[in-house]
């Protein structure tokens, strides 16, 4: 509040209002080494030396082959269907007829597993032939990450990703880890579960068509993430353990879990100790030669622990979450190194609130935080001590005229919390937003601004605009425990309300069946014994359309795939639900 008092005095001394409205035309910018950095990532099949791997750049996510002596090991394989089928076309012209004989995941983002049925049958990868290995938590991190928090995930991705841009905002952006993520696609799935696991914490050797691969759990980027060493060859195949080539991505602004530094400085040192003579990582350029190799990784080990031991100092020192920015500072000379600690990904800034809240939560420890003024309750009062909203609007007109983009955002949000529809202040943020945009090299926050810019101007199309992101046949694949892990946080307490309703599922394939109860507007599950409650029998492609929204229990029953009591009791808990998909403002708020 003394902040805006302050403003309040500041407005009062100041200049009158603006006689006309301000230019809100910002001609178009873009940093000169931002430009430079997109030129990293180019769509190009690279042979690994005189080794029998290679690495396909293309669409800003590398797919990593490894030759043996009859056939294939391909580890990732793409975001989607189309990316997929492109980077095989280039397997089969450059490198290689041989069948495909293991697939392994780094991780479970989306953009290193949903395309592996386009390089093994699914029938292959069921029937054991073709083995999926991955880390033990992998299915665990996907559905936390991305099933159980999706709608908010996928939205939020959509803006830092700069899915909606046009024109030469869409030319000139391109994602700082991996170059262009934000190229347009159908993003048909094409993922298929693993099935052979790394134990966390743990490694695995495995030889595959006469090649031996150390797969390790190294947990930082991802907590379901691994690397390969390739002993006979000297290759390190470090995934996104090392973003390329950029500032680690410490902690992901479309929303998730704090990534544990802790965990990603040991797998960094690790990699150190194997004196690799060649480093294959998930986004970016090979990169050759041990000295080069082992510089880089400690570079990069220590620019993260710099970050993280920090700001848990400064922490320490009361500085709170929004403080933690300006207290930590730009990296010291001594950290900065072109391009791999520039900050066109990962921010240290961003990454050191996200460790106050993953360390000591959300809380600063002034009371005043417990209960605050409701937002919008707050933006009135505030205006109305400022004198109103055509006092504020002159204020923020002339703090953007003036070169303080920040600022006029700033008030802006002000009269946008309390009228959705004051278009003068949405144009004036949009513009400042395109200020501060164009300004930054950083491409997460371009992607926020830039899209920011198109809510607020009306013209961004929330049809379709998560649908590269959200892959609901994905959520047809998982375990039939983490398909209903998912749906626990679907319920709508003013459907549900105290009712005390229970199911018990037999599912084609899972042997004992599972109870699902919904209790006091909670749901749980756990393996049950049939006859303990009303029995429903349904196939697992049933259930994941049911999980996903897109089919109802009405519509089964009406189509003949569900019958009798148990069916009745599912429609209740289901009609418990919220699986409706509602489009999310992030700006206009």
């Amino acid at each position: 509040m003394v902040r805006y008092l302050t403003a309040l005095l500041l407005m009062r001394a100041s200049a009158p209002a603006l006689a006309h409205a301000p230019d809100l035309d910002v001609p178009f910018a873009a940093p000169s080494n931002y430009t430079a950095h997109a030129q990293l990532f180019q769509e190009r099949v690279t042979h690994v030396g005189k080794t029998p791997v290679w690495q396909i750049e293309f669409q800003g996510m590398n797919i990593v082959v490894v030759e043996g002596s009859d056939g294939l090991i391909v580890l990732d394989t793409g975001m989607n269907r189309d990316v997929a089928t492109a980077a095989l076309a280039k397997i089969r012209a450059q490198i290689s007829t041989k069948p495909i004989k293991a697939i392994i995941y780094t991780h479970h983002h989306p953009d290193h597993v949903n395309g592996a049925a386009v390089f093994v049958p699914p029938a292959d990868v069921a029937n054991g032939k073709v083995p999926i290995f991955a880390a033990a938590n992998f299915l665990k991190e996907l559905s936390d990450e991305g099933i159980a928090t999706l709608p908010i995930v996928a939205t939020r991705a959509a803006y830092m990703y700069g899915f909606s841009l046009a024109g030469k905002e869409a030319e000139d952006f391109h994602v700082g880890c991996c170059g262009g993520l934000n190229t347009p696609g159908k993003n048909e799935s094409a993922y298929i579960p693993p099935t052979q696991f790394v134990d966390v914490d743990g490694a695995r050797d495995i030889e595959i068509a006469g090649v031996k691969l150390h797969l390790f759990h190294s947990g930082g980027e991802a907590a379901s993430h691994i690397a390969a060493w390739l002993p006979d060859y000297q290759v390190l195949i470090s995934g996104d353990e090392v973003q390329g080539p950029t500032f680690p991505n410490l902690h992901s602004m479309r929303g998730t879990k704090m990534r544990d530094a802790n965990r990603w400085i040991e797998a960094l040192r690790r990699m150190e100790r194997y004196n690799a003579a060649w480093m294959v990582p998930m986004h970016g350029p090979v990169v050759e030669g041990a000295a080069q190799i082992k510089a880089l990784l400690t570079r990069y080990e220590d620019v993260i622990q710099y970050t993280h031991d920090q700001t848990i100092r400064l922490i320490n020192k009361g500085i709170t979450q929004n403080e933690l920015p300006d207290a930590l500072g730009p990296l010291p000379e001594w950290l900065r190194s072109e391009p791999y600690t520039t900050e066109y990904y990962g921010a240290a800034a961003d990454a050191a609130r996200s460790y106050y809240v993953g360390y000591i939560s959300w809380f600063s420890g002034d009371a005043t935080d417990l209960a605050p003024t409701p937002r919008v309750e707050r933006a009135r009062r505030e205006v109305a001590l400022m004198g109103g909203r055509a006092p504020v609007l002159a204020a923020a007109e002339r703090a953007f005229t003036q070169g303080d983009a920040q600022w006029a955002a700033e008030l802006a949000t002000l009269l946008i919390a309390i009228a959705h529809q004051d278009m003068e202040a949405r144009r004036l943020k949009a513009a400042a937003f395109r200020k501060l945009g164009y300004a930054t090299y950083n491409s997460n926050r371009r992607g926020f601004y830039l899209m920011g810019a198109l809510e607020l101007e009306g013209k961004l199309q929330q049809a379709g605009l998560t649908a590269r992101y959200m892959n609901p046949d994905n959520i047809r694949k998982m375990p039939v425990a983490l398909m209903l892990e998912q749906i626990r946080y679907k319920v709508d307490p003013k459907r549900a309300g105290a009712a005390d309703r229970a199911v018990t599922l037999v599912v084609d394939g899972e042997g004992e069946p599972w109870l699902l109860e919904l209790r006091n507007s909670t749901l749980k599950f756990h393996r049950g014994q049939a006859g303990v409650a009303p029995i429903v029998k349904l196939g697992r492609s049933a259930l994941g359309d049911l999980v996903s929204g897109s089919q109802s229990v009405e519509a089964l029953v009406k189509a003949g795939a569900l019958s009798g009591e148990g069916s009745r009791v599912l429609h209740q808990i289901f009609n418990a639900l919220d699986l409706t998909g509602t489009p999310i403002n992030l700006v206009i708020r």
